[in-house]
């Protein structure tokens, strides 16, 4: 089996030197990458006070040169203040930074981000062990980022999370809001330093969370959930899961493991690909940790298991549709291999309750598709044959370490497969390419750049750009927003009609009607408005409103801000 990607690097690599110098912005700092003498990331961040230790600069951002290396041999604490790292704009592969082994300790760190203030890092690879010595790999710790302390916010952007025991981001208290977009997951777990039940993307424990938004992110090889909120004491009051692709998941307690929420959760535009690979199965190790949703198993009285659990409520609002999935041909055929132990294929994406309250829309919230990708990981099978084994892990989850060895792994891959060979895109003939929202490819945009470009503009896509009449009638958000003097309304409609779209003002009194009953065709259209009301006067700075109507009798509408 493939391990990590192996480079031959100069020693110089091997024995490390920092240098620190201001960037052209007052706030920022550029770290230059280590050269000759041991030295640290951290050394540098916790160095960054004055006399009395104070923070030198509250608006400090930690500026890393792309193609470098940068390493962590002990944790990074940011008590009551913002830490902010990026990578230096420009063209280059992302700057990375390793845990790295504490010749003091003699163990690299766990939980290398341990937060009590906020954490934003943009465009940086987090890797939970030093790549180019393998033996490391046996002292990979349980998280990369931790939040010990609650009302903070964690937010990432265009980062690659790689290589934990146990979960990439968790918070041990309430956080403020968890936002991730535009990222990879990688590696999530590792048999030979912990158990099946670790390996996830997002581990909320069992607290509240305000905000929990992951958008356009790629998550490759899990162990076990992408989210676990399993057995929770509070709610995630707001979770929207949109545009993700997950690509050999074991799911070994389920995927989207969310416990108690609150107002609204929204899963919609993903892209599962052999997601659920260890299969619907009667194996009360993994069922007991389905027990969420309070369903049961026929066959056996044990929890139900599903891809999304959830505690039943009388409140919550799920929106959830066009996600589409697959089963690989190698996931079917160890599907099949097992069906006589009782695996009886993928499985149910819902439980009943979530199945009832989303009513007929629940018949394609999921569809079952065939796709192929450019460049994955092989899936896990040998892992998952292991795990079953009487002579292996006999279907136990703290497995026996003295029958595991890395030949069992999944197919672990190094940063640079990440960087520059992973390609999760897929052919534009598929059904997928049209099947998101707005006439967009499901799953992580990233794999389509040109069209996520597009769909940060808030662009609907027509028939001259992916080929294929929108599916349904939708009012985009318009751009820009906030707005001064202009700004686009985009929308789209499905078959020809009659279209009306009115500005109001937060009143609801009519300002402007900027097409009035007007026929027109399928596809998508877009239009200005210039801040003017009816008679040619500029409006005042403000909440507006815009609203879609037609003679089918659809009506939607949508805020904006002009700010002068």
């Amino acid at each position: 089996m493939k391990k990590v990607t192996r480079l031959i690097i100069p020693f110089l690599f091997l024995v490390l030197f920092a240098k620190v110098g201001y960037a052209q912005t007052s706030h920022e700092l550029i770290v230059e990458p280590p050269t000759s003498t041991m030295t640290y990331l951290n050394d540098i961040i916790t160095a960054d006070v004055d006399a009395s230790g104070n923070r030198l600069d509250a608006d400090r951002v930690y500026v890393l040169k792309r193609n470098s290396m940068y390493f962590v041999n002990t944790q990074i604490r940011n008590t009551s203040w913002a830490l902010r790292i990026k990578a230096q704009a420009g063209a280059g592969r992302k700057p990375i930074i390793f845990v790295y082994k504490n010749s003091s300790t003699g163990t690299t760190p766990g939980r290398v981000f341990d937060i009590r203030g906020n954490l934003e890092l943009h465009n940086v690879i987090l890797d939970g062990y030093f790549e180019y010595d393998a033996t490391t790999l046996g002292s990979l710790q349980g998280a990369l980022i931790t939040a010990s302390a609650a009302g903070f916010d964690i937010v990432a952007d265009s980062c690659i999370f790689t290589n934990s025991n146990g979960n990439h981001i968790r918070t041990d208290s309430a956080p403020r809001l968890v936002k991730v977009t535009n990222s990879l997951f990688a590696n999530m777990g590792y048999l030979g330093t912990s158990n099946l039940g670790a390996g996830k993307a997002v581990d909320l424990r069992a607290g509240s969370c305000d905000s929990l938004i992951l958008v356009n992110n790629t998550f490759v090889n899990a162990q076990d959930r992408i989210v676990r909120h399993y057995s929770s004491t509070a709610n995630i009051k707001y979770m929207k899961f949109s545009h993700n692709t997950i690509v050999n998941s074991m799911s070994y307690h389920g995927t989207l493991s969310l416990g108690k929420v609150g107002k609204k959760i929204e899963i919609t535009n993903n892209l599962f690909y052999d997601s659920f690979a260890s299969g619907n199965d009667t194996d009360k190790t993994r069922q007991t940790e389905f027990a969420d949703s309070k369903e049961y198993d026929t066959r056996n009285s044990l929890p139900r298991m599903t891809w999304i659990i959830t505690e039943n409520n009388d409140t919550t609002q799920y929106v959830i549709k066009k996600n589409y999935y697959v089963v690989s041909s190698t996931g079917q055929t160890w599907f099949t291999k097992w069906a006589s132990a009782g695996v009886t294929g993928e499985g149910s994406p819902l439980t009943w309750a979530i199945n009832k309250k989303l009513g007929a829309d629940s018949t394609t919230a999921f569809t079952k598709i065939s796709l192929t990708f450019g460049n994955i990981p092989k899936l896990m099978t040998a892992l998952m044959d292991w795990y079953r084994d009487p002579n292996g892990g006999n279907k136990t989850k703290n497995t026996p370490t003295t029958k595991w060895t890395d030949a069992y792994d999944y197919d672990r891959r190094g940063y640079i497969y990440w960087t520059d060979t992973l390609k999760c895109s897929y052919s534009t003939t598929s059904t997928a390419y049209t099947g998101a929202e707005s006439g967009y490819p499901v799953g992580d945009l990233n794999w389509f750049p040109t069209l996520l470009a597009k769909y940060n503009s808030g662009v609907a896509l027509g028939v001259s750009e992916n080929g294929s009449l929108p599916l349904e009638y939708t009012l985009n958000q318009n751009y820009p927003n906030p707005f001064n003097p202009s700004t686009n309304i985009s929308y789209s409609l499905p078959k020809a009609s009659n279209v009306t779209l009115t500005i109001y003002n937060s009143i609801g009194q009519e300002i402007a009607v900027l097409i009035n009953n007007q026929l027109q065709s399928a596809g998508q259209h877009k239009i200005s408005w210039n801040g003017k009301d009816a008679a040619g006067r500029t409006v005042a700075t403000g909440v507006y409103f815009y609203q879609l109507s037609t003679a089918e009798n659809v009506a939607m509408t949508k805020k904006m801000i002009l700010l002068k």
